[in-house]
């Protein structure tokens, strides 16, 4: 019997410090991060408690929360996060971004009448921040949260870095409260091919990081006589040349491409061996 009250209180024991390590589901917010080449969006989903926490949002005292008082609370939500959620982006100091989205997740959220304080953590709202980057493609970023003096050293920060079909977790709290995450795109052929295109004056089209394929080459004939384009010559004469040379720059293309995505898949693997773990202090 004196076992089975030891073993009793030791399970006991072990709850408690498993619950109390990982905290309360209040006390856990979300984030999820999409780098691009030239953009850098940023989307938090915090609970409407952990919001009251950063700034006051029922504004009337009447320990509800309107949809009216969560909007007016936007501007002061923003700022404040934009004040404690420190950026920097190539190793300068940047901002969350101006540009803020605020979206409610729960079901006809224009119609929710006001929300008791037992509904508070319950209701989860996205705000979504996107940073463009001019000039230069986004090398690397570092986070920085001092958001935990005002949400209690329980809160944790789950988040989800995705690029190119790729996702790293990671979680941010009062002990470790900073990452400092590498693109990649520094290396990355495609995206220098990109680049040197733009900065020649070619931009690539919207939402393309890839170079173009090459293009049949234009061949001249003999002294005296126009160019003529191999794709579509104009002599008939000249036709029966024209497929063999046109399949050999197909053939050289396709190779080039092979090589480039070859080689990306090798750069990302030595890059996820040599960086990952990412998470290390920020250089001072």
């Amino acid at each position: 019997m004196k076992s089975l009250r030891i073993l009793a209180a030791f399970a006991i024991l072990s709850f408690v410090i498993t619950h109390s390590a990982h905290g309360h589901p209040a006390d856990q917010s979300e984030m999820r991060v999409r780098p691009k080449p030239h953009q850098l969006e940023i989307r938090l989903t915090f609970n409407i408690l952990t919001l009251t926490r950063f700034t006051s949002v029922d504004t009337d005292g009447d320990k509800k929360i309107s949809m009216a008082e969560l909007t007016a609370a936007q501007p002061r939500i923003s700022t404040y996060l934009n004040q404690h959620i420190h950026v920097e982006i190539n190793r300068q100091k940047a901002m969350l971004g101006s540009g803020v989205r605020f979206e409610p997740v729960w079901p006809d959220a224009a119609l929710t009448p006001p929300m008791s304080e037992i509904e508070y953590a319950a209701r989860n709202v996205d705000v979504t921040f996107v940073q463009t980057i001019e000039g230069k493609v986004l090398e690397d970023f570092w986070l920085g949260f001092e958001i935990f003096e005002q949400t209690g050293p329980m809160q944790t920060i789950h988040g989800i870095f995705e690029q190119d079909g790729k996702i790293e977790d990671v979680t941010f709290s009062v002990q470790e409260p900073e990452y400092l995450y590498d693109t990649g795109y520094a290396d990355d052929p495609f995206i220098q091919e990109a680049e040197k295109k733009q900065k020649a004056g070619h931009p690539a089209p919207a939402g393309e990081d890839m170079p173009e394929r090459p293009t049949a080459p234009v061949t001249s004939g003999p002294a005296g006589t126009p160019a003529v384009n191999s794709a579509n010559p104009s002599d008939p004469k000249d036709t029966p040349a024209a497929p063999s040379s046109e399949r050999w720059w197909m053939v050289r293309a396709v190779v080039v491409m092979l090589m480039l995505v070859v080689g990306r898949k090798m750069q990302l693997s030595a890059h996820a061996r040599i960086v990952s773990p990412r998470r290390r202090p920020r250089p001072r």
